[in-house]
């Protein structure tokens, strides 16, 4: 079994509890994590889910140090983190260029990189417009 892929739009609510989606993405994970199915997100999602924590308009702002400690205990120590290379990332770039895809779905497709990568089962997110 290969697990599951949480993105950075499924990773941040679980630990923000002012998001509207905390519920069912700290559900999520601790369903996961109790049934013993390996989770995984990329070096990538790290970065964006620090860049993302310490950005959001909350009335209760994370900074920077709350952000690395939220990141560090709850997903780098807990997650199997896949490292992306260069071709991964042109990969991606290729992905989306054939599909016409442009702006911030580069990131997306980093996401779907690493996931089939590892060969997950499921990709988790919240990012369901496109």
């Amino acid at each position: 079994m290969s697990g599951v892929f949480f993105d950075t739009s499924a990773l941040v609510p679980v630990v923000t509890e002012q998001l509207a989606n905390h519920p069912g993405a700290h559900a999520r994970f601790v369903s996961e994590t109790s049934a013993g199915h390996p989770l995984h997100c990329s070096t990538h999602t790290l970065a964006e889910c620090y860049a993302t924590l310490t950005a959001l308009p909350l009335p209760r702002r994370i900074s920077g140090p709350e952000a690395a400690r939220l990141i560090e205990v709850n997903f780098a120590r807990r997650m199997q983190v896949i490292e992306l290379s260069a071709d991964d990332y042109r990969e991606a770039i290729s992905l989306c260029s054939d599909l016409g895809r442009t702006s911030g779905q580069i990131y997306d497709a980093l996401h779907l990189i690493a996931a089939l990568k590892k060969e997950c089962q499921q990709l988790f997110t919240y990012n369901i417009k496109n």
